[in-house]
């Protein structure tokens, strides 16, 4: 059977096989979806708006409000119903975390917004038995909007542009879009899917350069200052859903790719 995306902007929309109906996340007509059945809808829309600089009804008016509207639309119309949440709602944890414990967060309005849909979700399994929760740890690609770290990364490597980051030698568990993209098709439950190990992000860029026979230092600006928003710990997922060497792959081949479109 089908499948449908709503929110086609999404990084994730991206790498979802081609031949599944999409639409926009503005100005949806249900009518239209209520004239299919289809296998999984997948509600991916305010991904890239992690760490807007606004306050939580901001954050809720999506995240929770219309996701909540959309869900009820959809659900009786599909046999399973795909969000997506956030693995920074254990970011406060130390080392490996599962999806059966407890949240534990360093509070941001995003984070916040994410826990309300995701505590409602999970409370309520008689209302939303086939509704599925997918907390993606973090994951990158050229179609990243821009302000983001890796928006710059991607920048330089594909359009070979010179720019500054702040300091780079951090470690996280992060993923590829495709990987959360093959879970989220396949998946009967809620999971919090990452590669299960903590990677050095200024390695796995200077990688990246090196495999493409780049100079990373020529394009790469560091001045060594952290601008992250968001305080984290060193947390990783407990199910390894890839490794190192398939990162390093997949991420070549969207460079690759896009640097020839």
């Amino acid at each position: 059977m089908n499948s449908l995306i709503i929110g086609e902007t999404s990084q994730l929309s991206f790498y979802f096989p081609q031949q599944f109906d999409r639409i926009s996340s503005r100005n949806i007509d249900f009518s239209i979806i209520r004239q299919k059945r289809y296998d999984r809808v997948y509600i991916l829309f305010a991904e890239q708006r992690t760490f807007l600089n606004k306050d939580e009804s901001f954050f809720t008016e999506i995240n929770v409000d219309l996701t909540l509207r959309v869900i009820e639309e959809v659900k009786n119309h599909c046999n399973k119903v795909i969000i997506y949440s956030t693995s920074e709602l254990w970011n406060n944890y130390e080392g490996k975390v599962d999806v059966k414990d407890t949240f534990n967060y360093n509070y941001t309005p995003y984070i916040k917004s994410k826990e309300i849909i995701s505590n409602h979700i999970i409370e309520y399994p008689e209302k939303y038995p086939n509704v599925h929760i997918i907390y993606p740890f973090n994951f990158n690609s050229p179609f990243r909007k821009e302000g983001f770290l890796f928006s710059k990364i991607f920048d330089s490597l594909i359009n070979k542009t010179v720019t500054e980051v702040g300091d780079l030698n951090f470690k996280r568990d992060i993923i590829h879009p495709s990987i959360v993209v093959n879970n989220s098709m396949k998946c009967e439950g809620h999971a919090l899917v990452g590669s299960g190990e903590l990677i050095n992000i200024r390695d796995f860029v200077s990688d990246i350069f090196s495999n493409l026979q780049m100079d990373m230092s020529k394009y790469i600006l560091i001045d060594n200052k952290n601008y992250l928003p968001n305080v984290r710990k060193n947390y990783y997922s407990s199910i390894r859903y890839s490794n190192y060497n398939e990162l390093i792959k997949l991420t070549l081949n969207d460079v690759k790719r896009n640097k020839i479109s």
